[in-house]
């Protein structure tokens, strides 16, 4: 059976770049794209909403103009989203070939697992970082959790590394979300001495639910009885959000920072063709302990806080536990001390002032970037007579930005600095 991917990353294939779109392309596309969402989507009569709004707008022309792959998948993402709500749902563009898929989109060729083996190596299994913070916290901070098979015995050394740490971090500001069997599951079981009940996948297909508990048995120590913060930003997704939501829900954890972006159902990436696939959600997650999800609404911290402050504000509340917990007057002095020197040395920001000129016909215009953990909509910026224009906190450094222009990402014309990653090429300003 293929993986569940509650999130996926643009994979980089080899293949030849394609040229841009014909109409008839454009055409066979939406065709394409609106028979997996009536054979698949996960509320049937929420694909039917989504598929008259898409064919109303093709019928209207405005999809006539966009001749760029990527601005035209940017604006059929936009336009689901608007229809349905769903964060999941949306369509991708791949510069290079995409591998064929079998006609059960559920199950992986060869080609699709070595590429998913490839892209799980390159992610570090979703690891960013693993640190012991002074004062004996410890941190982990994640882009991606992957599944059990592929990553447990990764998950099991940081685990058993940070066992002996006073309280525990978990940066998820720039998690984007969960792929493979039982990660999620597999990680949280950590944190509880016996198997919970997590949550529950409904799936369309067989119209079945899937409960998920956390594990009896687990590789390593487990990390019970000391106080455990989650780190959010408004960019935190899916598989990210599903962590968060089903911990805070037991009470096992602290979540501090931004409302996260709100997706709840997990999906698959299907091909259309050889440059454009979908991802389409085909289940959905329920909370035994709230009977509900975090679908279009995120998940709410316990402590509100900045996204570019959250971790700051995390390691202080972790600080004021491990004084707590001490037992040595010594260790207790050490810690006191250094919570005091930490307060009085916050981080450090500058007012920068971004302007993009033109766009004045554009319904709504955000700035995202390496400043705000790339979250689409947290920074709106104001209309003036020559474009559009907002101020925000930046952090001394390379700062990378985009704006988005009633939902599609453009790069700053008037500015020739450029760095291009693997998923996308970035506007650059230096901040001194």
């Amino acid at each position: 059976m293929k993986a569940i991917i509650l999130f996926t990353f643009t994979l980089l294939l080899s293949g030849a770049i394609k040229a841009q779109l014909s109409a008839q392309e454009k055409h066979l596309l939406i065709d394409s794209l609106c028979a997996k969402l009536e054979q698949y989507y996960v509320f049937p009569e929420k694909a039917e909403q989504a598929i008259q709004f898409i064919r109303e707008e093709q019928k209207e022309g405005s999809y006539n103009s966009i001749s760029d792959e990527q601005t035209f998948a940017s604006q059929i993402s936009a336009d689901l989203r608007k229809s349905g709500r769903d964060q999941h749902l949306r369509l991708e563009y791949s510069k290079t070939v995409l591998p064929e898929q079998n006609n059960d989109p559920y199950v992986f060729t060869a080609e699709e697992e070595e590429m998913v083996r490839r892209f799980t190596v390159q992610e570090n299994f979703g690891i960013r970082k693993v640190d012991v913070l002074k004062g004996n916290v410890g941190l982990i901070d994640f882009s991606c959790i992957f599944g059990a098979d592929e990553a447990g015995e990764k998950y099991a050394a940081i685990m058993d590394y940070l066992s002996h740490t006073d309280a525990l971090i978990i940066d998820l500001r720039n998690c984007r979300g969960a792929m493979g069997v039982d990660g999620i599951s597999f990680f949280a079981s950590y944190f509880f001495r016996e198997s919970v009940h997590l949550n529950d996948l409904v799936w369309r297909r067989g119209n079945r639910t899937e409960q998920k508990w956390t594990y009896s048995y687990l590789p390593g120590k487990r990390y019970l009885d000391k106080p455990v913060y989650v780190v959010t930003s408004a960019r935190t997704f899916s598989g990210g959000e599903a962590f968060s939501y089903n911990m805070q829900a037991l009470g096992r954890i602290t979540v501090v920072g931004e409302q996260t972006r709100g997706g709840a159902n997990p999906g698959i990436s299907m091909r259309l063709s050889d440059h454009f696939s979908a991802f389409i959600p085909n289940g959905t997650t329920l909370s035994p302990v709230t009977h509900s999800n975090w679908e279009g609404v995120g998940v709410t911290p316990d402590i509100s806080e900045k996204a570019n402050r959250a971790l700051y504000e995390s390691y202080k509340l972790a600080l004021n536990d491990c004084i707590t917990s001490a037992s040595d007057s010594k260790k207790k002095t050490f810690l006191a001390n250094w919570l005091e020197f930490t307060e009085g040395n916050p981080p450090v920001f500058k007012q920068e002032t971004f302007k993009l000129k033109g766009h004045l016909d554009a319904q709504e215009v955000f700035l995202t970037g390496t400043f705000n953990n790339w979250a689409r909509k947290t920074i709106p910026m104001q209309k003036q007579k020559e474009g559009w224009v907002t101020t925000v906190e930046c952090e001394p450094g390379i700062n990378e930005y985009r704006f988005i222009v009633d939902e599609v990402p453009v790069l700053d014309p008037d500015n020739e600095r450029v760095m291009k990653g693997l998923e996308f090429t970035n506007s650059v300003r230096i901040i001194q």
